[in-house]
């Protein structure tokens, strides 16, 4: 008989702790030095998937952990930059996707704007899919300002790693992966990790209700499903 389990499964919010730094660590370290009150600009930039989204939730989970003030912003998103002008100057600002408000004005002039307003800290966390040098920016004083600090190519994970990203997040969730599970489990799935991690919610809920371990031959049945 099935048991019917309560909706107690470990949620997976991005922190620095279940990042999988691999050939990432660089950024790891410098976003978290950002965090816990150091001084910036800090740039990331690198394909999908590598993680940049990941550190700047971080980031701004942490210093808000701290009591410190922070913002997070996604220029994909219609980004509200008034919400910025409240913020005492030593704020951690996180802003995600500028290849979208790149060559935009009104991206362009509140992106200068929040570099001259956060003085002296400039604890600005930013992240892209190119480095300031491709980015299609039409202000050269912008596109100084935004290689002013450190410029931190990250890389996306390797098979390996998205094979220890798995087996590292579901014992997090109190479940036993093997390699080989993992690895059956992403020859059959998307190499996204955003994704993998919500299937491994999926497993996490039919585990409990099976009262199962996740061995190979559970896996085949509930990919299967």
């Amino acid at each position: 008989m099935r048991q019917l389990p309560l909706d107690l499964s470990l949620k997976d919010p991005p922190t620095f702790a279940n990042f999988w730094q691999g050939s990432n660590g660089e950024s790891w370290a410098a976003a978290r030095y950002l965090a816990e009150g150091g001084t910036g600009p800090l740039y990331l930039w690198g394909p999908g998937q590598c993680g940049k989204t990941h550190l700047l939730v971080a980031a701004a989970r942490l210093a808000t952990e701290a009591g410190a003030s922070c913002a997070y912003v996604s220029c994909d998103d219609a980004p509200s930059w008034a919400a910025l002008a409240d913020l005492p100057s030593d704020a951690l600002v996180c802003i995600d996707g500028l290849e979208h408000a790149a060559g935009r004005p009104d991206g362009e002039r509140a992106l200068f704007l929040a570099f001259e307003t956060f003085v002296p800290h400039r604890r600005l966390l930013l992240a892209a899919a190119g480095n300031p040098s491709t980015l299609p920016v039409a202000r050269a004083d912008l596109r100084t300002r935004l290689a002013s600090g450190p410029v931190i190519h990250m890389t996306a994970p390797t098979h390996d790693d998205l094979v220890s990203i798995l087996v590292e997040r579901a014992r997090h969730r109190g479940l036993e992966l093997t390699h080989e599970g993992a690895q059956y489990l992403l020859c059959r799935s998307p190499r996204e990790p955003r994704l993998l991690i919500e299937q491994l919610a999926g497993l996490d809920r039919a585990a409990l209700a099976d009262g199962r371990r996740l061995t190979l031959p559970f896996l085949r049945a509930w990919l299967k499903g």
